[in-house]
């Protein structure tokens, strides 16, 4: 039997993704002991992988969900969908990918350069927000682009955007710390904090947003944090509502 700490470990999933997958009846543990702590067996284990292959494709979920508990969904359609999504994501990354060779050709040329050609080629491939909405649609419901809305400009001066980027800097200062360390367990506090103000209490969104971030995606305009802060953010907060299960 494993401790959700221990599947957190083992997954390389964070504990309070766990704990989410719990509450919205993705993945209930198997046993759950007087003082409320999670324990899990090993078909807890390969159901947690089905869902994570599921997530990485691209799966939103609710849609997950439904393959688990629904036989009737047809999964086969869904892929298809899917796959068709991709393709599309495909073609467009090409086109930019073209306009990007055609800049540095003008750039390597070191002769006679046309900015206004320039600034016309790059204005093919600028995130637009139309685009930013045609990628949205793909990753997001329209209750989720609401969220987001307060992220679709560059540049932006929101609260929560003045509130991220001073405590991404706190936590860049503080990288040298343990995670398990106080100042480290204030920022994750605050992290959690300003994540559950940030996305309205939506933590599925908010995981969504995150696994986006990790992987980089292109065009969608979240806050770029550099791997660093990403590796020890996740580890304070592993850490800290290790110690809030351990408290209860």
């Amino acid at each position: 039997m494993y401790s959700i700490g221990k599947l957190a470990n083992i997954s390389h999933v964070s504990i309070r993704t766990l704990r989410y997958y719990d509450e919205i009846g993705l993945l209930l543990p198997t046993y759950k002991n007087n003082a409320g702590h999670r324990f899990y067996i090993s078909e807890d284990v390969s159901k947690l992988h089905y869902i994570l292959t599921l997530k990485d494709l691209g799966f939103p979920l609710e849609t997950i969900r439904q393959f688990l508990f629904n036989h009737e969904f047809d999964l086969q359609s869904v892929l298809r969908i899917r796959k068709k999504i991709i393709q599309e994501e495909q073609k467009n990354l090409k086109k930019v990918e073209t306009s990007i060779e055609t800049l540095l050709t003008i750039l390597e040329s070191g002769e006679n350069t046309d900015w206004d050609s320039i600034f016309e080629t790059l204005s093919t491939f600028s995130t637009d927000k139309s685009l930013i909405r045609e990628l949205w649609a793909k990753y997001f419901s329209e209750e989720e682009q609401q969220v987001l809305n307060k992220f679709s400009e560059p540049g932006g001066n929101s609260e929560e955007e003045k509130s991220w980027e001073k405590l991404t800097s706190e936590v860049r200062a503080n990288l040298n710390k343990d995670p398990s360390s106080p100042i480290a367990q204030e920022l994750a506090k605050r992290w959690v904090e300003l994540v559950d103000k940030t996305y309205e209490g939506n933590d599925e969104l908010a995981l969504k947003v995150w696994d986006l971030n990790k992987s980089r995606e292109p065009h969608l305009r979240f806050f770029p944090f550099e791997q660093e802060i990403i590796i020890f953010i996740e580890k304070a907060i592993e850490h800290y509502f290790l110690q809030k299960e351990s408290s209860r």
